[in-house]
């Protein structure tokens, strides 16, 4: 009898025992897991870059908590849809899981909460809490839209250039303005990266008139600018309801190159003609064809007696006709029909050149609303020279 009591006693002490044992445990385990841990550093949606965050944390007293924490988001009032997912998670998601999931979706609003719960794997009793909610961005109704500055770095990173002119286009119905950039010296307009400045909120570019695509401020791109390319960009406000479209005129400051400085005709008779036709070669070193064309006008005349103003009648041609495109050589002609006294003979032939926004093309015919004067320099055959002999 006295066996059987000292037995059940035994058997008491140890079950109160054990269970001693696993209390201590469970206490142990929950007190391991420090929520402080859980708490969120961002909120980063996989679909949008937000603009502005605000975290308030949740209160935690005793590692239990005590008040729920809250994530204000602004994100671009351009967005599209409110249906986003979170992207990743700053915890250790080894020890914690979140709810909802990291990329599920979930419809976000200005005026509702959604509720994240981080919870401990060990203890799923002990959560802490996110209520998030989305702002959109004022909408500007008076933004303003404009390019404020186009600067253009060519690929041997030593040539570029700034806005020299903007100027309404009036040839081109999908088009607002035209942006003329001109480079001091020839160069590879094929490899040019715009950096650009600009008021609205979004900027695009295309090339002949694709479809535009969203235009890297940041990083820049390289677009090719060389003609017959035509290269827009469009500046857009934050509801997409106006917007400015600029097309890039591209060119060097002086396109047209003279293969040597100075035309020597052959002496002449008094009273003879000369047509010298391919007396010396020029080089369209710019980025447009050029028309043919006569001089503007002839500048230090020079003549055995005062009143002649020259007797020279230059021309820059092309040997078979047309337009002289980028990269090509013309020819330069030299007509004389009115040799009246014997002596010495000199000019110089001066083209202005203008851009011509109907054709495309550059030209040296007065300025209309359709050809402007965009900076170029004034062209110069320097010298032609000829001596009249009796």
């Amino acid at each position: 009898m006295n066996l059987t009591k000292v037995f059940i006693a035994l058997i008491i002490t140890i079950s109160l025992f054990g269970c001693e044992s696993n209390d201590n445990s469970s206490t142990n385990s929950q007190e391991e897991i420090n929520l402080e841990e859980a708490k969120l550093t961002d909120f980063i949606f996989e679909e949008i870059k937000y603009e502005d965050i605000k975290i308030t944390q949740p209160t935690i007293e005793n590692n239990k908590e005590i008040e729920e924490g809250e994530i204000i988001i602004t994100i671009p009032n351009t967005t599209t849809s409110l249906l986003l997912s979170l992207k990743s998670i700053n915890i250790d998601s080894d020890t914690f899981n979140i709810s909802p999931p990291v990329g599920t979706q979930e419809l976000f609003s200005e005026t509702e909460f959604v509720k994240y719960t981080i919870t401990p794997k060990s203890n799923f009793e002990n959560s802490i809490h996110y209520n998030v909610k989305l702002i959109l961005t004022p909408v500007n109704e008076n933004e303003k839209l404009a390019i404020t500055s186009f600067e253009l770095l060519s690929n041997d990173t030593s040539a570029f250039t700034d806005i020299d002119l903007i100027k309404e286009a009036k040839s081109l119905q999908t088009i607002d303005s035209l942006l003329v950039c001109l480079f001091p010296k020839s160069i590879d307009f094929s490899d040019l990266t715009p950096a650009i400045k600009y008021q609205g909120t979004k900027i695009e570019y295309r090339v002949n008139d694709t479809d535009f695509t969203e235009y890297p401020i940041a990083t820049g791109k390289k677009i090719n600018f060389e003609y017959p390319n035509t290269v827009d960009f469009k500046v857009t406000n934050a509801t997409n309801s106006q917007s400015i479209v600029y097309r890039i005129i591209v060119d060097s400051e002086q396109p047209i190159s003279f293969d040597k400085p100075e035309v020597v005709i052959p002496d002449l008779k008094v009273g003879d003609t000369f047509n010298g036709v391919n007396v010396a070669t020029w080089t369209n070193e710019g980025n447009y064809p050029i028309t043919t064309m006569s001089p503007n006008e002839y500048t230090l005349v020079k003549s055995p007696i005062e009143g002649i103003n020259t007797i020279f009648a230059v021309t820059l041609s092309k040997s078979s006709g047309g337009n002289i495109n980028p990269k090509e050589t013309g020819i330069v002609n030299v007509v004389i029909t009115n040799t009246p006294i014997e002596g010495e003979y000199e000019a110089t032939a001066l083209f202005k050149l203008n851009f011509n926004e109907n054709s495309w093309k550059i030209v040296n015919t007065p300025t209309d609303d359709f050809i402007n004067d965009i900076g170029y320099k004034i062209s110069e055959l320097l010298k032609v020279k000829g001596t009249l002999v009796n």
